[in-house]
C-alpha cells in the first residue's frame, strides 16, 4: 500500500507543469539599471522636486511685474452716528486693476529667480549623473561577484577532483593516508570561500535593487566583459570643463548671484504704479450708481536706515561665495578627470598582467595534474598549483571590473549622461 502511494506521489511530481518550477531571475541590463537610477533614484527625485520648487519661486517673483485684477462684492450698513459715521447703506461691486509701470528691483529679482531655476535644473542633471555612476559601480560589483563566485566554484570542482585522485592513490597504497586530511581541509576551505562569494554577490544585488527602487526576488546581470574605450585625456578634460553638470550649475549660480546684486542695487531707484478702481452699485442716501478712480503713484526712496545698503552687501557676499564655489568645483572636476585617468592607466596595465598570469597559472596547473597522474608530483605541488590558478581567476575578474569602473569614472568626470 505504501509503495503504491509513493508511486502515485512520484508520478504527480513528474507530471507537474514546468510553471511550478522556480522561475529564473530576470536579467537586468546595465542600461536598464542606469535608466532606473536616473529616473527613479531617491536623490534624483528630491533634486527634481527642488527644481520644481525653484520654478514655482520664479513664477511667484514674476507675479509682482504683471497687472493685478480683482473683483469684489461689498455690502455696508453704517449706523454709528455716535462715532461720527453718517448713517448709510451701500451694496456695490468693484473691479480694481493695478499695473506696475517701473520697478527695477523687482524685475532684476525675477531675472535672478529665473537663473536660479536654470541652475536648479542643471543641479538635478548633476544628481542624475551621479546616480547613474553609483548604479554603474553597484552593477559592476555584482558582475565581479558573479565572476568571483564562478572562479571559486571552479576551484571547488578542482579540489574535489584532486581529493578523488588522492583517495584512489591511498586506496591503492601509493600515497600516505594523512594526505586525505590535508586535501579534505583544502576542499573545506574552497567551499567556505565559495559560500563567502555567494553571500557577497547576494548583498551586492540587494544594494543595487534598493538603489534603483527595484522590487525583484532575485536579480541576474550581464556577464563581466571589458568595455571599449579609446579617447584621449585632453578630449576628456575639454569635455569636462564644457559640460560637467556641477560646474555648469555653479556658473549659473554665479549669474543668478550677479542678478541678485543688481536687484539689490535697484532698490535705490524710483518705482511707479498705476491703479484703477470702478464703482457699480447703489447707496442710501443716493450718491450715484457708478464711479471710479485712477491713481498713479511714483516713489523715490530717500532714507531707510541702511537696510538697502545692507541688502546690497549681502548680495555681493553671496556672489563672492558663489564664485568661490564655482572655482572649487572647477578644480575638483580637473582632479576627478586626472584621478579617473590614472586609475584607467593602472587598470589597463593590470588587466594585461592578470591575463598573462592566468595563462601561466593554467599551464602550471595542467603540468601539475600530469605529474600527479604519473606519480611524480610532490605532496604540495598540485595544491599549490590549484591555489595559484584560483587566485589568478579572481585576479583577472577583479582587473576587468576595475577597468570597467575606471572607464565609467572617466565618463562621469567628463559629465557624460551615460556610462
Amino acid at each position: 500500500m505504501r509503495s503504491a502511494a509513493f508511486a502515485i506521489l512520484l508520478a504527480a511530481a513528474i507530471a507537474a507543469p514546468a510553471s511550478a518550477q522556480p522561475a529564473e531571475p530576470a536579467v537586468l541590463t546595465l542600461a536598464q539599471a542606469v535608466t532606473r537610477a536616473r529616473t527613479l533614484g531617491f536623490d534624483v527625485r528630491m533634486a527634481q522636486a527642488d527644481a520644481a520648487i525653484a520654478s514655482a519661486d520664479a513664477a511667484l517673483s514674476h507675479g509682482s511685474l504683471r497687472p493685478q485684477l480683482s473683483l469684489s462684492m461689498n455690502a455696508l450698513d453704517a449706523n454709528e452716528p455716535q462715532l461720527g459715521v453718517p448713517i448709510a447703506r451701500q451694496a456695490y461691486g468693484t473691479a480694481a486693476l493695478t499695473v506696475p509701470l517701473y520697478n527695477a528691483s523687482n524685475a532684476l529679482a525675477a531675472r535672478a529667480a529665473d537663473l536660479s531655476v536654470v541652475a536648479a535644473r542643471t543641479t538635478a542633471s548633476a544628481v542624475s549623473n551621479d546616480a547613474a555612476f553609483l548604479a554603474t559601480q553597484a552593477y559592476r560589483r555584482i558582475q565581479l561577484d558573479d565572476a568571483v563566485l564562478a572562479a571559486r566554484r571552479t576551484a571547488v570542482a578542482d579540489q574535489e577532483s584532486h581529493l578523488r585522485a588522492t583517495e584512489q592513490r591511498v586506496a591503492a597504497g601509493k600515497s600516505a593516508r594523512y594526505l586525505l586530511a590535508r586535501d579534505r581541509a583544502a576542499l573545506a576551505n574552497a567551499r567556505q570561500a565559495e559560500e563567502d562569494a555567494a553571500s557577497d554577490r547576494d548583498q551586492a544585488a540587494n544594494d543595487l535593487t534598493a538603489m534603483v527602487d527595484l522590487t525583484l526576488p532575485a536579480v541576474s546581470v550581464e556577464p563581466l566583459e571589458r568595455v571599449a574605450f579609446s579617447e584621449s585625456r585632453d578630449a576628456v578634460i575639454a569635455r569636462a570643463l564644457r559640460q560637467t553638470p556641477a560646474l555648469v550649475a555653479a556658473e549659473q549660480r554665479v549669474n543668478a548671484a550677479q542678478a541678485a546684486v543688481a536687484a539689490a542695487r535697484g532698490a535705490f531707484r524710483p518705482s511707479a504704479t498705476i491703479t484703477a478702481q470702478s464703482y457699480n452699485g447703489g447707496s442710501s442716501p443716493a450718491l450715484g450708481r457708478s464711479g471710479g478712480q485712477v491713481e498713479v503713484t511714483a516713489s523715490l526712496p530717500i532714507a531707510d536706515g541702511g537696510s538697502r545698503a545692507a541688502a546690497v552687501a549681502k548680495a555681493q557676499a553671496q556672489l563672492e561665495r558663489a564664485a568661490a564655489a564655482r572655482d572649487q568645483i572647477r578644480a575638483g572636476a580637473l582632479r576627478d578627470v586626472a584621478n579617473a585617468w590614472r586609475e584607467y592607466q593602472a587598470a589597463t596595465r593590470n588587466t594585461t598582467t592578470a591575463a598573462a598570469a592566468m595563462t601561466d597559472a593554467e599551464e602550471q596547473l595542467r603540468v601539475a595534474f600530469l605529474r600527479e597522474s604519473a606519480g611524480k608530483a610532490i605532496a604540495t605541488e598540485v595544491l599549490d598549483a590549484l591555489s595559484v590558478a584560483g587566485s589568478a581567476r579572481e585576479t583577472i575578474a577583479r582587473s576587468i571590473a576595475r577597468y570597467d569602473i575606471a572607464v565609467a569614472a572617466i565618463h562621469h568626470a567628463a559629465g557624460d549622461s551615460t556610462p
